[in-house]
């Protein structure tokens, strides 16, 4: 009586497969592979579509600014986090476009900035950072005091080519997710779906009044993880540090410096310092090319 073939059935890759057939192959489950491929598989986020709108506007700086950074010319802005509404009256919202089902319109109002801002003196030197939270853009009520038609306007309404969807909050389909990419530990990533970054770029700055004029590019994009195999060109070399800090010590700067090779080319036919475009001698071709490369001389 034969036996059931009831075990599990084992499926094994295209590479532990290749590998154990043929005398040449190897068996890389039991001795890998070494040296470099010619080609590496990537797996990597691919931005689908992407748009980006700029808005603009002039808010209030905390109150210790004028105080503490009086001196203070220039100044620079981080974008560290981004909060918006989901629900209710006035919340971002993802929704596919009817009858178009590639393609998602989004609605962007209501965005809560956190700044990071880097005050400096009029030599550009770094005075200090001040943490500005809470900043709207885009308010859905026009009598927001930030408001304006044309630089900040309550809403922004962008379509986007998404073909392989959307990620949704915590699997729940009626509550589909715009990941923010922003400079916080918990926000630092890309995320398939779709992502929203901003970038800001400061446009004018009053201490004496406390207030600070910041326009931002806002950005949308789909991103899908996509695999490719790209052409392999060698492993990347690492930059080299030294924790030894020589001052004057040539033999140190030496060992600590890169290492020397060869560079001057063989002779040839005559010698290639010899400038002459005749060797005087009857039997000889002209050496037309021994002066070509005297460069390389030039450290003997």
């Amino acid at each position: 009586m034969s036996k059931c073939g009831c075990g599990n059935k084992v499926i094994v890759s295209d590479l532990i497969n290749g590998g154990m057939s043929g005398s040449e192959c190897v068996d890389v489950c039991i001795n890998p592979q070494c040296g470099e491929p010619q080609f590496l598989t990537v797996l990597t986020p691919v931005v689908y579509d992407e748009l980006g709108i700029n808005v603009c506007q002039t808010f209030t700086l905390p109150a210790t600014v004028p105080t503490t950074y009086p001196t203070a010319v220039y100044a620079s802005a981080e974008v560290i986090d981004i909060t918006f509404p989901t629900t209710g009256e006035g919340a971002v919202t993802i929704t596919p476009i009817s009858s178009r089902p590639n393609c998602y319109e989004i609605t962007l109002t209501n965005l809560t900035f956190t700044f990071a801002v880097k005050f400096y003196d009029c030599c550009r030197r770094l005075l200090g950072t001040v943490l500005v939270p809470e900043v709207l853009y885009l308010p859905s009520s026009t009598t927001d005091p930030g408001y304006d038609e044309d630089t900040n306007p309550s809403s922004l309404v962008i379509n986007l080519f998404a073909p392989y969807g959307v990620v949704y909050t915590d699997g729940d389909i009626t509550t589909p997710a715009l990941n923010v990419v922003g400079f916080s530990t918990t926000n630092s990533s890309l995320e398939q779906g779709l992502n929203l970054m901003a970038i800001p770029k400061v446009l004018a700055l009053d201490v004496v009044a406390g207030t600070i004029t910041v326009g931002l590019t806002l950005i949308v994009k789909s991103i899908y993880f996509t695999q490719y195999q790209l052409p392999h060109n060698g492993k990347a070399i690492i930059s080299k540090g030294s924790t030894s800090q020589s001052e004057d010590s040539l033999c140190l700067d030496f060992v600590n410096g890169n290492l020397l090779d060869r560079n001057i080319k063989p002779i040839e036919i005559c010698n290639p310092m010899d400038q002459k475009q005749n060797c005087n001698q009857a039997d000889m071709t002209p050496c037309f090319n021994c002066n070509d490369d005297l460069n390389s001389m030039s450290d003997m």
